[in-house]
């Protein structure tokens, strides 16, 4: 059904007024200015082509690229977890101005029911922090998507290991994960991460090595993994700086990742025998 020119602009009014985590392509040709853009990268991937009959979870879902990923290859149904509520976040050390604190909230949501209402896949959202997942309340899933979250939790084992409980026993667990690739290339044999430097809701990347040790100390065994693969931005953030960098971090940002794509590895793995 063809659009009318005044919905493609209210669409259009809507998808401006908001930032986005992810990309996605609209009705009307509208393409939303995510952080990352997952459509480069979503295909390198081993998440199962078809999902017919599955139960389908999207861990810390955000704008939920993956979650209508999963419901576009068949699943059976979809939840999508993640926290309505920004001051709810792991911080290293949380901002004392509430107005800091609170940035956010309510954003991931709006951005996935634009989504939801334009794409008309059916995902159910629940507003919950992974540390909660409980399968009295969820029950339990045949696949799970964990995408980029590892990094933002101050506990990741206690996480993981609660994710296991609405795991199925044979269901499956693909963690899409940020790693440390000089880290990777140096100690490429033994688990080690990078803790950040900021007092922000991100605590440490590991190589990749490290990552599949994360997933094991959670409780879980890895039966395959892959990488690095590149994340490629979005066009929220500028390709080239407002002015030369002045250290070597900000310059490495600018000349690397920004134009290549934040570096990642994925796992697949099942909920360990304990």
């Amino acid at each position: 059904m063809k659009r009318s020119r005044e919905a493609n602009d209210d669409l259009a009014r809507r998808v401006e007024a908001i930032t986005w985590y992810h990309t996605f392509d609209l009705p009307g040709g509208i393409v939303t200015p995510g952080l990352f853009d997952h459509r480069k990268v979503v295909h390198k991937l081993p998440i199962p082509a078809s999902l017919e009959g599955k139960r389908c979870l999207d861990a810390a879902s955000s704008d939920g690229f993956f979650a209508y990923e999963m419901a576009r290859r068949g699943a059976a149904e979809v939840v999508s977890v993640d926290l309505a509520d920004a001051s709810r976040q792991d911080y290293q050390r949380p901002p004392k101005d509430h107005a800091k604190l609170t940035l956010g909230t309510g954003r991931a949501t709006e951005a996935f029911e634009i989504v939801g209402e334009c794409l008309g896949l059916d995902v159910q959202r629940v507003d919950l922090s992974l540390y909660d997942l409980d399968p009295a309340t969820l029950g339990q899933f045949d696949f799970v998507f964990m995408g980029n979250i590892l990094l933002h939790l101050s506990d990741p084992s206690r996480a993981l290991r609660a994710l296991a409980t609405v795991t199925k026993p044979d269901g499956r667990l693909l963690s899409f994960e940020a790693v440390n690739l000089t880290l990777s290339v140096l100690r490429p044999k033994t688990p080690a991460g990078q803790f950040w430097h900021e007092d922000s809701g991100q605590w440490w990347t590991p190589n990749m090595v490290g990552h599949r040790r994360i997933l094991h100390a959670g409780g879980w065994d890895v039966l395959d993994h892959g990488g690095p693969l590149f994340q490629p931005f979005g066009t929220h953030k500028r390709r080239v700086p407002r002015k030369v960098p002045t250290n070597g971090r900000d310059l490495l940002y600018w000349v690397w990742t920004r134009q290549v794509g934040g570096s990642t590895a994925w796992a697949i793995a099942r909920p360990a025998d304990v």
